[in-house]
């Protein structure tokens, strides 16, 4: 059976303005969206560009649009008919290739470690599990930035909203009993209170990390306005 790979191309260096291309493919039923870029790029166009590493689901690289939902393309099952675009919201580096260099660069702010205020007093240290499964839930985040694709108030706000992937990173200190940092200065400051609870971002996150309800909680365990 045809398949047709609809796939969004653009290369800053020598397009003015992203454009579609159409790949017809021999389409089966087994195949994940992943195998079918790179069925493209090995029998009709090896300059196709795009991110993957692990094929697995962990590595968070292969963050695309396909028909218009925010997707892992190497754990979304393809169709006969596929449109796939990069990330929204991301600058284009050549194809599906986002830059993810701003993101990364928001890291050290977030001082995304352990954060004791004091020694421990018994070894093993005890720990309230009931409190540590909001740290289990922001640690499944792999950071593909599928939820921060989907996000009205990080396209609209970008400056003023750190977006749901760099909220739910500090999620997980912020529900860490152990961490003694501020934390919930911390998510203030990074726009917490621009969040409109809309969900989307839970909706496309393919490890079940929660981010909206993370965002929920953490901006309702204090004042967090601006």
């Amino acid at each position: 059976m045809k398949g047709l790979a609809k796939i969004l191309r653009f290369d800053p260096e020598t397009d003015r303005e992203p454009y579609f291309q159409d790949f017809d493919y021999e389409f089966s039923p087994r195949m994940t969206v992943l195998d079918v870029l790179n069925l493209v790029r090995e029998t009709r166009d090896p300059s196709l560009q795009y991110s993957y590493c692990c094929r697995n689901g962990h590595c968070g690289l292969c963050g695309v649009v396909v028909n218009g939902r925010e997707v892992l393309a190497c754990r979304q099952a393809a169709e006969p008919v596929l449109e796939i675009r990069p990330l929204r919201g991301c600058r284009v580096l050549k194809d599906l290739v986002i830059d993810r260099e701003e993101h990364e660069e928001r890291r050290p702010q977030l001082r995304l470690f352990l954060e004791r205020q004091c020694e421990l007093q018994v070894e093993p240290e005890c720990i309230d599990m009931d409190a540590f499964e909001m740290f289990k839930t922001a640690s499944r985040c792999i950071e593909c930035m599928c939820c921060v694709s989907v996000c009205p108030v990080s396209r609209e706000k970008p400056h003023l909203f750190a977006g749901p992937m760099a909220l739910t990173l500090l999620a997980r200190h912020f529900f860490d009993p152990r961490d003694g940092l501020n934390r919930e200065l911390m998510a203030r400051d990074e726009g917490i209170s621009y969040c409109i609870e809309c969900g989307l971002c839970s909706g496309v996150c393919p490890r079940g990390a929660d981010p909206a309800r993370l965002i929920q909680m953490m901006k309702g365990s204090g004042n967090t306005e601006p």
